[in-house]
């Protein structure tokens, strides 16, 4: 099944439901700072931060692993990233046992790859 280019709202309560039960809820910070260089009256700030995975992209990994049909998460996932989405992809499929495999550059920095091995991925270095 194709996702739409543009969620509908019950596409997106979905994803809600199913995320919600493996992330944070992280603080609403309002910013009056932001706001004035903005020249808005007010500006919100979302520190997906403090998510355990360290961003907000565990939330779309976990979307996703969570969409495998049962053969596709016995064989694992793959992808290609040298920080943030890396562990957000290894966290997750560490909370839903799905093998991930992560191949990242040589130069990636040794705090990202072993974050990243430590939910339980597979590193790959590459040129």
């Amino acid at each position: 099944m194709m996702t739409p280019l543009v969620p509908s709202l019950d596409l997106l309560r979905q994803a809600y439901a199913v995320t919600a039960k493996a992330t944070q809820v992280t603080p609403l910070l309002e910013s009056a700072a932001l706001a004035r260089e903005a020249g808005a009256a007010r500006v919100f700030l979302k520190p997906e931060s403090l998510q355990w995975a360290g961003s907000f992209k565990v939330r779309g990994a976990y979307w996703r692993l969570k969409r495998l049909s049962p053969d596709e998460a016995r064989k694992g996932v793959v992808a290609y990233s040298s920080g943030n989405f890396a562990q957000g992809l290894a966290a997750a499929g560490q909370a839903l046992g799905i093998p991930v495999t992560i191949v990242m550059p040589i130069d990636a920095p040794a705090v990202k790859r072993d974050a990243t091995a430590g939910y339980g991925a597979r590193v790959v270095l590459t040129d």
